[in-house]
């Protein structure tokens, strides 16, 4: 279970928590801590985990990049399902891969900037 806090990168949060009660779910998610885990390719010292959310909308896929060495997670997506990410959480989807490497870099910045909210635990 992660034990750190929960970093929701300003642009990211623009796109992927539209929906009324999007931010709720990512924090209930990731408070919840059910995840898949995934290797984060290209970035050390770090995975993916992927939580499974049921909402009223439907269900949707969220995906957090987790450093090891902290325990502190970034929210990188919240996808629903019929979304070709959302869909297909791996890495032979190419949509997904391409969707990782850019939400990764956007949140890389928006951080290096403190453009972002922390959640603790």
């Amino acid at each position: 279970m992660p034990a750190g806090r929960l970093f929701l990168p300003r642009r990211i949060a623009k796109r992927e928590l539209r929906d009324n009660n999007a931010r709720d779910e990512v924090v209930a998610a990731w408070r919840k801590a059910v995840f898949d885990r995934l290797p984060a390719k290209g970035v050390a010292g770090c995975r993916l985990l992927k939580a499974y959310v049921t909402t009223s909308r439907g269900p949707r896929r969220t995906l957090y990049l987790l450093q090891d060495a902290s325990g502190d997670a970034v929210l990188l997506m919240h996808r629903p399902k019929g979304d070709s990410v959302g869909d297909n959480m791996a890495y032979a989807n190419p949509d997904f891969r391409a969707a990782v490497d850019k939400a990764i870099a956007t949140a890389a910045e928006d951080i290096e900037r403190g453009d972002f909210d922390a959640i603790e635990r």
